[in-house]
């Protein structure tokens, strides 16, 4: 602490001090209980009675299943409810000739189709095929299956195979009115959270058949997946994400990793093996107990963040400092005496809390705030303007709703100094050294993944900030009739539609260097913040305004 001028300050009045130890206390102890209770019906050591229903759901604890078949819509309700959880598998694609090597192929909706070479080029990554078979489930019995606990899962590649969890945390709308979906996956001993998009699209123009799509991004991979209805799982595949010179993040095209989510539900706490069945998956999608356990573990999470709230509320800048000294003297202390201090005695009563509980939910709360940062890069990102004056009205709400990156910055500091309470007083109170390594780990990798975060929201903004409106453009438009019949745009490659065909970008730009590009193409070019000719590099700048 004293090397890492960690600094900690007691809140000063003593009455308002002792209210909020309680409340900490009282809210640490029943984050416990209930995740006490979850840890025992994930090993089936202890089901949920129907008391414990209906103390959990209330009046929801009536609903039953009348049996009719789940609309894609109604499943993705249920699939993505705070304290859903899902446990799978993730693994590196098959080594071999052209294994692992992702092929992408438009479908007619503009979706992504990526299927995965193996040797036997039997395994698929989507429940789709290329565009002459798109939406065709390609699942097949062959696949690599995985006994992992109590349940027996697939894999392409039952090499190298680790497991995967994702846990949905929060459902709500953001400050600009766009629905969001909150959750956390873990691979690789790291957890990260991420911000979940799905949506619910035709499988191909010959069938009434839907497919469930999900996308989400963490730091440095980018995750698509799509519902399998035959084996009621998530599969998908993992992309890593790149930075480009202009600072935007872009998507390879190498599938790096697959991967398969199952849902888990009262029967199969640990997920669904992977012959279950639809029909009885629907009745234990909705029953009671499972809604029941949902619920429990959206109350742990949220007890959990609750607590780590109160604990830190115990700290106030202008309060009371805890001396160094005095944090090294409680280390070796097995009871109080009458000269100890009201930091000592404070801090004495915290000496029961779990402190990897603590540390790992305060770091669950560092990785909130780099999704939040990664969710307003990306809503930046993707942002255009029409004109000037929508471009000013969007960063007046922007700052108006607290997305500055002064605030992003204040957002950084509470993380950091968060954790750092978290471990100051962990050091001298837990005596597991293993914990306190791992804490101090924890935090310093947090950190620097929150700056790495934050330095990506302030680029993005600059980008977004210095974005040529929509309308700065149409001033370079000129007829097809202009330009030569073998104009090339430097960009696409594409040349001019023929006369009587649909034109291949609607409208042509022909910058002042002289040099001529597709509307579209040129629209995105200056999208990325750029404001020079592609080919030239000259200076793109309003005539008006010379």
């Amino acid at each position: 602490a004293r090397i890492m001028d960690i600094n900690l300050y007691l809140d000063a009045d003593p009455d308002q001090r002792e209210q909020q130890i309680g409340a900490f206390q009282s809210s640490h102890d029943e984050w416990q209980e209930y995740k006490r209770i979850l840890q025992l019906h994930e090993t089936n050591a202890v089901t949920l009675t129907d008391d414990d229903v209906k103390q959990l759901l209330g009046e929801e604890s009536n609903k039953k299943d009348d049996g009719t078949k789940l609309t894609l819509k109604s499943l993705a309700h249920s699939l993505f409810q705070p304290g859903m959880k899902y446990i799978g598998t993730i693994c590196i694609p098959s080594l071999g000739d052209d294994v692992g090597h992702a092929h992408d192929s438009d479908s007619d909706d503009g979706d992504d189709t990526v299927i995965i070479d193996t040797v036997n080029d039997t395994d698929t990554v989507n429940d789709e095929q290329p565009v002459d078979n798109a939406g065709e489930n390609t699942a097949t019995d062959s696949d690599a299956q995985l006994e992992t606990g109590d349940r027996t899962t697939t894999s392409p590649n039952s090499s190298g195979v680790e497991q995967y969890e994702l846990v949905i945390l929060e459902k709500g709308t953001d400050e600009f009115g766009n629905d969001f979906i909150l959750g956390a996956h873990t691979a690789y001993h790291d957890t990260q959270c991420v911000h979940i998009n799905y949506h619910i699209r035709d499988a191909n123009g010959q069938t009434s058949e839907e497919v469930l799509d999900i996308e989400y991004e963490d730091e440095e991979t980018c995750i698509k997946g799509s519902w399998n209805p035959s084996s009621c799982c998530l599969e998908g595949y993992v992309r890593q994400r790149l930075q480009a010179n202009d600072g935007a993040f872009h998507t390879s095209d190498e599938v790096t990793h697959v991967f398969t989510l199952y849902p888990c539900t009262n029967q199969c706490p640990r997920g669904r093996g992977v012959r279950s069945e639809q029909s009885s998956f629907q009745g234990d999608l909705l029953s009671a107990k499972t809604r029941a356990v949902v619920e429990l573990r959206n109350r742990a999470n949220s007890k959990g963040f609750e607590s780590a709230d109160n604990y830190n509320d115990l700290f106030k800048p202008d309060g009371l400092k805890i001396e160094f000294e005095d944090l090294q003297a409680l280390k070796h202390k097995r009871a109080l005496s009458a000269t100890d201090n009201v930091q000592i005695r404070s801090i004495w009563k915290l000496r029961g809390s779990n402190w990897e509980d603590l540390s790992n939910c305060c770091s669950m709360i560092s990785e909130k705030t780099c999704a939040r940062f990664r969710y307003r890069t990306s809503l930046l990102d993707r942002t255009s303007f029409g004109s000037g004056e929508e471009q000013r009205v969007f960063f007046e709400k922007w700052k108006r709703v607290g997305f500055c990156l002064a605030k992003a910055h204040a957002e950084w500091d509470s993380c950091d100094n968060s954790t750092a309470r978290v471990f100051s007083i962990a050091f001298v109170l837990c005596r597991n050294l293993q914990i306190v390594s791992s804490s101090l780990q924890s935090m310093m990798y947090k950190s620097r993944r929150l700056g790495q975060n934050y330095d990506m929201l302030e680029s993005s903004w600059r980008r977004a900030n210095a974005r040529k409106p929509t309308d700065f453009l149409t001033q370079f438009e000129v007829s097809s009739h202009e330009v030569s019949r073998q104009f090339t745009c430097s960009i696409c490659f594409e040349g001019v539609a023929n006369e009587g065909e649909e034109d291949l970008a609607l409208a042509l730009y022909k910058l002042p260097c002289s040099h001529c590009f597709h509307g579209a193409c040129l629209q995105k070019w200056f999208h990325n913040s750029h404001v020079t000719c592609p080919i030239c590099r000259a200076p793109v700048t309003d005539p008006d305004k010379k």
